[in-house]
């Protein structure tokens, strides 16, 4: 029955598929409406202004404003895949030990970033391994005149928040430092979470083409583990702390990002027998240069090297490395409006076969108009967590391998009426050995190799003013995510979902944006024999910046913020307990 239904499903997605194209190439060839380019590539920059305009308090709230995206406070996913490598000033801060590529947020505050760049199936060519799905760029904001803030902000469940963050640059010499606390009693039994955090950055710049900077970030975080409701866990409980060193420097046209994490993990159940901890630690060095070509464009190129390195209660010390290198040419043809771009990047592995990958893209742009075809090939290696480690939920898997992606990608946008703006973006990708945890009786598993999957489906975006003080942005994700061996569904994968606020700016002092959040059924077994239901989730969210609040030496600016507005209760698409309903309410001191 469910394969049947999964054959229905994949009938009516090429369908959609089908008559989206067709709806573009109307709106295209007939009309010759103009595109904007900066949602063609795959590739979206988001701004610090723009950031600032979302009244979100964590970057996962930002990035769940892009189509594709579907991000948590320690998560993102892109097209249904967590295989997404995130950057922070050229360091990576995916953290090593996790089981599901979880992404340490919390070493950066949102009002330290500058800007963030998102590519939708893009960037493995230049940043490597273990991003199938993408590459997202958090870029900080320069250090310049003295200036910074002070948050706080207080909420239900002993929900409570402070940070604080400042820069100064003097002569050619910047200092930036920032600290952090966050703690919560949690909405369920065993939910505490306790985080800290601090950081620093020195950057020299003796001239306008030469730089070098240093910073450092650690993070520590306590939580408990309230595991699924019909396997709790009430005194599973796990400790990690997370240390990440970057230098990086740019000299003659030659970029270096050198970069040592170091994350720690303890995990214990005493109802289970669990006492367990691990420790990987990563160094890497990245070089990026270019050459002008003339009439060949311009030609990229780089090289990588990766050490890593674990220990725990339940291995001995294991060691893996690689090394890589890449290079990609970019050239158009005149007069002809095509920009044709070709690359390869090549890598040695000690525990892997070691792999060439591909990655082309074509673009056509004529006046606004613009549309993009890309295509490249990834390889996602498995961690060190994934193959020998064990807790309450988990048994080791010391054979598994890597698994290969093979991405394709179409995508454009369109400023159909003044005021209102559509985008589109038809996507297929095609896993072999995925990587996946398969749920055993009595809630434990292990990760394998699973075949092959093929994601297919399409992003769109919708962006109206409707009026002065009033907006609306909305983003649909139609995936397909299948199991080619067994033709089920893949676990924790919802075939649809949407993501839309509406901002209502009576006055350039308060704004307030509703928001809704659907996700449609997801199964969260991968044998589908268990799901959990399709859920609505709305929010509101509010920001008042009173101009009595101003003064010559700073300005303080009040938010507040409800999730979960109507109490639904409702559960992950694996299978845990989501939040009822939150508030926060804080204020922000600007100086």
């Amino acid at each position: 029955m469910d394969r049947l239904e999964n054959s229905g499903q994949g009938r009516a997605s090429f369908r959609l598929l089908v008559m989206v194209a067709g709806f573009w190439g109307t709106l295209f060839f007939s009309w010759g409406i103009p595109v904007f380019a900066s949602d063609v590539t795959d590739v979206i920059v988001i701004t610090a202004d723009e950031i600032r305009k979302m009244n979100v308090q964590k970057i996962a709230g930002v990035l769940n404003q892009v189509s594709g995206l579907n991000a948590g406070d320690n998560s993102v996913s892109i097209r249904g895949s967590y295989k997404v490598k995130v950057l922070l000033d050229g360091r990576p801060i995916n953290d090593p030990t996790s089981s599901y590529n979880a992404v340490k947020f919390d070493l950066v505050s949102l009002e330290n970033v500058e800007k963030i760049a998102i590519y939708r199936g893009e960037g493995a060519l230049k940043y490597g391994d273990d991003a199938s799905a993408g590459v997202i760029l958090i870029t900080t904001k320069k250090i310049g005149a003295f200036h910074g803030n002070m948050k706080s902000y207080w909420g239900n469940f002993g929900t409570s928040s402070y940070s604080a963050n400042g820069r100064s640059l003097t002569g050619t010499f910047g200092v930036s430092t920032s600290v952090g606390y966050d703690n919560t009693d949690g909405y369920n039994i065993n939910n505490d979470r306790e985080k800290k955090r601090v950081g620093g950055k020195i950057e020299y710049l003796p001239k306008e083409d030469v730089t070098m900077a240093f910073s450092a970030d650690y993070l520590k975080d306590k939580y408990g583990l309230s595991g699924r409701p019909e396997y709790p866990t009430p005194h599973s409980r796990k400790e990690s702390d997370m240390l990440s060193c970057a230098l990086s420097a740019k000299a003659k046209g030659i970029r270096s990002e050198a970069f040592y994490n170091e994350g720690d993990i303890q995990n214990r159940d005493p109802d289970k027998q669990i006492d367990n901890s691990m420790t990987v630690r990563n160094l890497g060095e990245d070089l990026y240069s270019s050459l002008d070509m003339g009439g060949w464009g311009s030609l990229n190129y780089g090289a990588a090297l990766r050490w890593g390195e674990a220990e725990s209660t339940q291995f001995d010390s294991r060691r893996e490395y690689s090394a890589s290198i890449f290079v990609a040419d970019t050239f158009s043809i005149k007069p002809l409006p095509f920009t044709f771009s070709f690359g390869l990047r090549g890598s040695l592995y000690s525990d892997f076969d070691n792999t060439f990958n591909p990655e082309m893209k074509i673009t056509y742009k004529k006046m606004a108009w613009t549309l993009s075809f890309a295509y490249n090939r990834v390889c996602n290696t498995p961690s060190f967590y994934q193959r020998y480690d064990k807790n309450s939920t988990k048994e080791p898997n010391p054979d598994l391998g890597m698994e290969t992606a093979d991405n394709f990608s179409l995508s454009s946008s369109v400023d159909v009426f003044s005021g209102i703006s559509l985008g589109v973006s038809l996507f297929y990708n095609s896993v072999v050995d995925r990587i996946t945890y398969v749920l055993g009786d009595g809630g434990v598993g292990q990760y394998d190799n699973f075949g092959k999957v093929t994601c297919s489906g399409a992003d769109f975006l919708i962006s109206w003013r409707l009026l002065k003080e009033l907006s609306f942005k909305a983003t649909y994700t139609c995936l397909r995510a299948i199991d080619e061996d067994t033709g089920l569904w893949v676990a924790c994968k919802p075939r649809h979902r949407v993501y839309a606020d509406l901002c209502y700016t009576p006055r350039d002092d308060l704004s307030a944006i509703f928001n809704l959040d659907y996700e449609s059924m997801q199964y969260t077994r991968s044998d589908n024999m268990a799901s959990v239901p399709d859920r609505a989730i709305c929010d509101l969210r509010i920001e008042y910046s009173p101009a009595w609040a101003a003064f010559g030496w700073g300005r303080f600016d009040l938010f507040g913020e409800v999730s979960n507005m109507w109490n639904k209760r409702y559960l992950y698409g694996d299978g845990l307990l989501a939040p009822p309903r939150t508030w926060l309410c804080g204020l922000n001191f600007q100086f």
